[in-house]
């Protein structure tokens, strides 16, 4: 049902119950109304709907869930532009910003209830702004999606490798949402179990395969990276048959497991480890001064593994999660050797 129009782009019609179902050769601007706003007017989802010449699969990307991860809002305003209905085949919906009030805000969590909108997942229908957020996206957008790629990044104040993360479960699920992370290009994933809250594991416990990429950082739409996204979209659309073109081989694969250190004490982060870089268990990454410049703590990894992502912003708070870890490791449920 149509509501309104959207201030600024007529294109865009509120609708209260959006239509995802396949027509030929549609393309349609939405703003999919979730909620209302404090003020009376809508909360909306903007979301883009395009479908080929032939149905095919249904494949949803999402970008903002995080609203100063930018990268993936980004790729997904390129992407809108580069597919054709003429060279598509199947439904591809685009989310370029899940969370308007966080990105409004610049902020990782939402601004009107401080809740991190990825830890909330599927979401409740009379729940925070967040909770509705969650089920909407969980329970309408994506309900009826073959595939979910979610895009991220490290938000304001860090910087991350690329790498892709995917549900690590048995069966069909975990098996398609492994073999798409592959197509995407990355070499470097993540195998996940179904960890609480989180987008790609509550849309694996009803059955849709999804993925979640990271890549960037502080707040930046760097054309590398976000060009980096474009292409492993494009890529997963091969895997599934809706673009034409054979697909590009895959890498050979590293797994890990993500491992955060927290601040010892809070202060001025003096950090010793550039991205990338090898570290052995024991090794001192930074240290932590006070005011005075004194050595008030270090901040060592206890394992062995390759420097991931790393807060930028030097002020820290004690506990805060300033450094990551890259350790080995391997998927416990999916077959890789198929």
């Amino acid at each position: 049902m149509v509501a309104g129009w959207a201030s600024g782009d007529a294109m865009a019609a509120i609708v209260t119950g959006p239509d995802l179902r396949y027509r030929p050769l549609r393309r349609e601007r939405l703003r999919y109304a979730f909620a209302p706003g404090i003020d009376g007017t809508s909360l909306t989802i903007p979301l883009e709907i395009i479908c080929g010449a032939s149905d095919g699969p249904h494949l949803a990307v999402v970008a903002g869930v995080h609203g100063d991860e930018l990268e993936g809002v980004r790729a997904i305003q390129a992407l809108s532009t580069a597919i054709t209905c003429e060279g598509l085949a199947g439904t591809l919906l685009l989310v370029p910003i899940a969370n308007l009030p966080a990105y409004t805000a610049r902020t990782r969590r939402g601004a009107l209830d401080g809740v991190d909108l990825n830890r909330v997942f599927p979401g409740r229908a009379s729940g925070s702004i967040s909770e509705q957020l969650a089920h909407a996206l969980v329970h309408v957008l994506f309900a009826e999606m073959q595939l979910v790629v979610s895009l991220h990044g490290l938000g304001g104040y860090g910087t991350l490798l690329p790498w892709m993360e995917f549900v690590d479960v048995p069966g069909p699920v975990g098996q398609a949402s492994y073999a798409a992370a592959r197509a995407f290009g990355f070499a470097d994933l993540m195998p996940l179990p179904l960890l609480p809250g989180v987008l790609i594991a509550a849309l694996a416990a009803r059955s849709i395969p999804a993925i979640e990429g990271e890549i960037g950082g502080q707040g930046m739409i760097d054309a590398t990276n976000w060009q980096r996204y474009v292409s492993g979209v494009m890529g997963v659309m091969r895997h599934l048959g809706m673009l034409a073109g054979p697909t590009m081989p895959a890498l050979a694969p590293r797994f890990w497991d993500l491992y955060w250190i927290a601040a010892p004490a809070g202060g001025l982060f003096e950090r010793r480890v550039a991205l990338g870089e090898q570290v052995a268990s024991g090794q001192t990454l930074g240290i932590i001064l006070d005011p005075f410049g004194d050595v008030i703590g270090e901040v060592v990894t206890p394992c062995d593994g390759v420097i991931g992502a790393y807060q930028t912003f030097a002020s820290v708070y004690p506990g805060e999660q300033i450094i990551l870890v890259w350790r080995r490791s391997r998927p416990r449920h999916v077959n890789t050797t198929s």
